[in-house]
């Protein structure tokens, strides 16, 4: 009566969904149950991260961790989901937004800090 929509395996007590693409390079190409990341989305984050550091340490260590707090963001989206999502937009705005943060507030900020004389 109906379509056959998908075929799920069980092995080591894991469900695999087959796949039907022919460039899986695993052992058991039937079996595909992982994540994967386009070169694409690294190419973004390194040149994100490269401008960044171009300017400073801070902007660049804040959007460095941004990324990779987006990218498990997007990690957490994709195991609630069940299905492909585009890896960069979280990830993206947010890294440009700390960048932008820490470029105009926080880094003037802390030049303010290390010119002004603290008495203890």
């Amino acid at each position: 009566d109906g379509e056959l929509k998908r075929i799920l395996f069980i092995r080591d007590g894991k469900a695999y969904e087959e796949s039907m693409d022919d460039d899986d390079d695993s052992e058991d190409g039937r079996f595909s149950n992982t994540i994967k990341l386009g070169l694409g989305d690294f190419i973004f984050y390194s040149v994100l991260v490269a401008k960044s550091a171009q300017y400073s340490f801070t902007c660049f260590a804040s959007s460095f961790l941004v990324i990779l707090a987006g990218l498990g963001g997007t990690l957490v989206l994709l195991a609630v989901y069940k299905h492909a999502l585009p890896a960069l937009p979280i990830s993206i705005f947010l890294a440009a937004a700390f960048y932008l943060l820490t470029r105009f507030c926080i880094e003037p900020w802390i030049h303010v800090l290390m010119t002004t004389p603290f008495y203890v």
